[in-house]
């Protein structure tokens, strides 16, 4: 490790020996786990570096993608840092000068940061769902196939965030943390988001498999009130079309999923707080409002103001 800092302080502005370093870091996590703890205060300013390195874009896509490392890494240890962090990472997605590729990534993030740091995540939990929402929302020119392949890996980041969340908020044990009940008011939305993905002609394994791992642990966490609003059929399309997938994740997820909703069905009479949803989620149309507005987050004092995806040409969804 000592050697790696002094690859950064020796970097000057050299973005391709920072990448580098950043890289060699990640393997460095994932070799010592927890154990990279006794490393984070010092290596913590070069980290932020690399997320605010705006112009050298893979130097900071190397440096999101190894927040998440961390995460999974430390785990719970990591909350000290996450102020500061998440204020970078929000940041990064409301700047016109960070490449767009990056921003998929930073959506998922969050969510590796909400499993590590589970209910404590909820401090965040509001801005966080106002930017998945925004970003979720977006749609492009179906002609445009670069744009559609940026939307559908927007998406699929999407989910594994809401994914995350959900997983984070719910913890381990059998029964889940009273917490999660924090986003039931966001279920809707995100059960519609999944349908709009499932209609889509054009949905690619990997959305399928992030939408079954999505619905499998909404189904986990909110137990038989969620039948009515996973139990129609463009789900069901969808899960059955990803249990016939040659992709082995998707159809271990999207066999998982259906037997989490038939879960559901198992206790008679149970009537859910999220049953009268159905027909407002199944039928919403695409043309609700899109309105990319601007939200304020304090996390240590400071506002921090939100406009998401700025520099993209966009459709309402």
């Amino acid at each position: 490790m000592t050697a790696l800092l002094q690859m950064f302080n020796a970097s000057g502005k050299s973005g391709g020996v920072q990448e580098d370093a950043l890289m060699a870091v990640g393997t460095l996590v994932e070799t010592l786990g927890e154990n990279f703890l006794k490393y984070m205060d010092v290596f913590r300013p070069f980290l932020i570096v690399g997320l605010r390195n705006h112009v050298e874009y893979q130097v900071c896509s190397a440096a999101v993608g190894l927040v998440g490392d961390i995460c999974r890494a430390i785990g719970v240890k990591v909350l000290p840092f996450c102020d500061e962090l998440m204020t970078v990472l929000l940041e990064n997605l409301s700047n016109q000068t960070v490449h767009r590729s990056v921003k998929p990534q930073i959506l998922s993030v969050f969510g590796d940061i909400a499993l590590a740091i589970s209910t404590e995540f909820k401090k965040y939990l509001d801005v966080v769902l106002q930017t998945l929402m925004q970003a979720s929302q977006l749609n492009v020119d179906p002609n445009d196939y670069d744009l559609v392949d940026y939307l559908n890996e927007l998406r699929e980041n999407c989910l594994e965030a809401y994914t995350g969340i959900v997983q984070g908020l719910k913890g381990d044990a059998e029964v889940p943390n009273p917490e999660v009940q924090l986003i039931q008011q966001h279920i809707q939305y995100m059960v519609h988001f999944v349908l709009t993905i499932a209609n889509d002609p054009e949905i690619t394994d990997s959305l399928i498999a992030a939408c079954a791992g999505l619905l499998g642990d909404l189904c986990a966490a909110f137990g038989p009130g969620l039948l009515a609003l996973v139990e129609n059929e463009p789900i069901h399309v969808m899960l059955t079309k990803g249990k016939k997938s040659k992709n082995t994740k998707t159809r271990t997820l999207s066999g998982w999923a259906i037997k989490e909703i038939r879960k559901l069905r198992a206790p008679a009479g149970v009537v859910g707080v999220t049953a009268g949803l159905v027909n407002n989620v199944i039928g919403a149309t695409a043309s609700e409002s899109c309105n990319f507005v601007v939200y304020e987050l304090i996390i240590v004092g400071i506002p921090l103001y939100l406009n998401l995806f700025p520099e993209l040409s966009i459709k309402e969804a």
